[in-house]
């Protein structure tokens, strides 16, 4: 059944309120779960152990076991934007993606959809692995609540056992929206839900003193979004000026986001024009798999408030840790 849900301030208030008293990412009877991903060099580490790892709760040194999260079953939220910009070819290559990325799932995980527009629409529930997803209902209109979206999407509490990824395939721009991206990212403190974001890129490779040697093709690979429907005109050196100024203003919408995941260990994920968005997807599952689940009890820290987590590697070498930076005790 279709699930309709527009956003209003009072709503939202209360859903925001309900977070913070469940503390949806919390410790538990279970203990606490960081999740965690290492890499050096730009690749995943793989084959780490609870002993190679570090983590200090409020600067007190934790005994942790591990476990990587693709031994954990998954339940991947897609959420896609479906406002009119979307509307024509683009939108049909999202519904393929949806299909290209039900394929990926493994014996256990669960697949939804949800469609982000100046309302959100459950388009399908929680499916596994071989059933079908209908995407009749996917058609693409009206503005964008990206925020509202995110934090939805963020606040739905994850069943016991399973782990939560919510990708959002989106162009960066929030239109209707009455959360902002302060209180987005507040929400995002609270969440068990790790959230990857793949966002259309412009590649601008040429500066804009130097010769265009092929204007029609730098056009094309600069369209704005890589839409067709966005033409940038003028002179070859135009349109690479123009371009760049494309890319400035989308580098700082990918800064944006990047402020509203960052506390789920989430990453953007760029996409440039002709890659596929299914693989997009696939990219961002594959990362998500190579992490690692770090749990634990706490010892010799108060149980409520805010905890600080710090997790580090105690191999020789350099590593790059994204982890949680902390839980609501």
């Amino acid at each position: 059944m279709k699930l309709a849900v527009l956003f209003a301030s009072a709503f939202v208030a209360a859903a925001f309120a309900a977070s913070q008293d469940q503390r949806v990412f919390r410790a538990n009877v279970s203990g606490v779960t960081i999740p965690a991903s290492v890499r050096s060099g730009g690749k995943p580490v793989p084959g780490l152990k609870a002993e190679d790892f570090e983590l200090r709760d409020n600067g007190v040194l934790q005994e942790i076991r591990t476990f990587t999260a693709d031994t954990v079953p998954l339940d991947v939220t897609l959420m896609l934007d479906a406002s009119a910009s979307v509307e024509g070819p683009l939108l049909e290559r999202l519904k393929t993606a949806v299909n290209d990325t039900a394929n990926l799932l493994h014996q256990g995980d669960r697949l939804r959809l949800i469609s982000i527009s100046q309302v959100l629409r459950e388009v399908f529930p929680f499916r596994p692995k071989g059933e079908p997803m209908p995407l009749d209902a996917l058609t693409a209109e009206g503005a964008t609540s990206l925020y509202d979206a995110l934090a939805a999407g963020m606040m739905r509490p994850g069943d016991s056992g399973r782990r939560q990824l919510v990708i959002a395939f989106t162009d960066g721009r929030d239109s209707t929206s009455i959360l902002d991206i302060q209180a987005t990212r507040e929400i995002a403190r609270l969440s068990d839900a790790v959230v990857d974001i793949v966002l259309p890129a412009n590649r601008v490779d040429q500066p804009p003193d130097r010769p265009v040697r092929n204007a029609a093709r730098q056009q094309t690979l600069d369209q704005v979004l890589n839409s067709s429907s966005n033409v940038i005109a003028g002179t070859p050196t135009e349109v690479v000026e123009k371009a760049r100024a494309i890319q400035a203003a989308k580098n700082n919408r990918t800064d944006e986001l990047m402020e509203v995941i960052a506390p789920t260990t989430g990453q953007v994920f760029p996409l440039y024009g002709g890659d596929s968005i299914g693989r997009a997807f696939r990219r961002v599952l594959d990362d998500f798999r190579a992490s690692y689940v770090l749990q634990y009890e706490p010892q010799g820290v108060a149980t409520g408030g805010w905890h600080d987590v710090i997790v580090t590697i105690r191999r020789p070498g350099r590593f790059d840790v994204r982890a949680r930076k902390g839980y609501q005790g």
